[in-house]
């Protein structure tokens, strides 16, 4: 059973990021950490030795959102039409701009190296990943002084593209009132691009039956190319909710924290280790603080401890203070 060091990524990762992010964005300084709760996580392969491969997959855990530059999404919303004199009853979909999920915690920036992992080996490191920065976000929910209980977190997935990487969503509605190059926009703005561009918007409900059929039908698809993560988030407990993006229409994963606390059923456990494991399994492990957050074969036992195998010595503290654990 492979072992996985998740990690934050440090100066001299900017090389290989190339393989899983844009390169306008591997090289921007906003891919590292900041300190100010935005992290750049990086899954490696590690072994026994404790010695750590090139980064294969990463993704970014944003704390909290919006706090100073306001972010924007399109809600989901119903209007309805009704004359029962007339017999109609008429429901039309609607989208409204808003900033319904400011101060939430936030999934970002999902990539796999193609290079490097096989299709069938990129749907476990997506969820080894979304569960790992899951961890790191409810170990500091439940440790934290006074825990929001409407503490969210959130996952834009990319939407739907055609076979040029135009999105029929843009084309159909954002490009009326911002005709600029997106890929360039993004490429100087980063991820504020849709702050400026809301800005250009309509404010009032916009009824989607008068997009044309390709915009109707992108609203809330995925692209196919994150089909992992998707799965990935569904199978941590977030769902689709009433919110898609500004620029493909692709939908926002939500849940709340509380939820999730007993949907991965994470906790502070003391650790072991053991020469031989009868039945191992994958644990992910995190310390009382910091990013950093390993996959290593264990077992429980009947002293509510957990069991790993002789590779976890090469971390000198993971025996000497409980860590947080769940099932990875």
């Amino acid at each position: 059973m492979k072992s996985w060091h998740v990690r934050a990524a440090r100066s001299e990762d900017l090389p290989a990021l190339t393989g899983l992010l844009p390169g306008w964005e591997a090289e921007a300084t906003a891919a590292l950490d900041d300190g100010g709760g935005d992290t750049l996580l990086l899954a490696c392969p590690w072994d026994a030795a404790g010695a750590t491969a090139p980064p294969v997959a990463c993704l970014r855990l944003r704390r909290r959102i919006g706090l100073t530059l306001p972010r924007y999404w399109f809600h989901l919303g119903v209007r309805v039409h009704a004359a029962p004199e007339l017999g109609m009853f008429r429901r039309e979909r609607t989208l409204l701009l808003g900033n319904d999920h400011t101060g939430a915690a936030e999934l970002a920036d999902f990539g796999l190296d193609p290079s490097q992992l096989s299709v069938t080996e990129r749907p476990a490191l997506a969820r080894l990943l979304v569960r790992a920065a899951l961890l790191l976000l409810l170990r500091d929910h439940a440790t934290h002084a006074q825990p929001d209980a409407q503490a969210r977190v959130i996952a834009s997935l990319p939407g739907r593209r055609d076979d040029a990487g135009r999105a029929p969503f843009w084309e159909g509605l954002g490009q009326h009132f911002y005709p600029g190059n997106v890929v360039q926009a993004s490429a100087r703005f980063g991820h504020r691009w849709r702050t400026h561009v809301a800005a250009l918007l309509p404010r009032h409900p916009l009824v989607v039956s008068v997009l044309h059929e390709d915009a109707q039908a992108a609203v809330g698809a995925v692209n196919a190319t994150f089909e992992p993560w998707r799965a990935a988030l569904a199978a941590s407990g977030l769902r689709p909710g009433q919110h898609v993006d500004l620029y493909d229409a692709g939908p926002v994963y939500e849940a709340h924290l509380d939820l999730l606390s007993s949907h991965a059923s994470i906790g502070p456990q003391r650790l072991t280790t053991r020469a031989t494991l009868d039945s191992p399994r994958p644990f992910l492990i995190a310390a009382a603080s910091g990013d950093e957050v390993w996959q290593l074969p264990g077992q429980a036992d009947a002293h509510e401890r957990v069991q790993l195998s002789q590779a976890a010595q090469a971390l000198d503290w993971i025996t000497s203070q409980p860590a947080w654990v769940t099932q990875g």
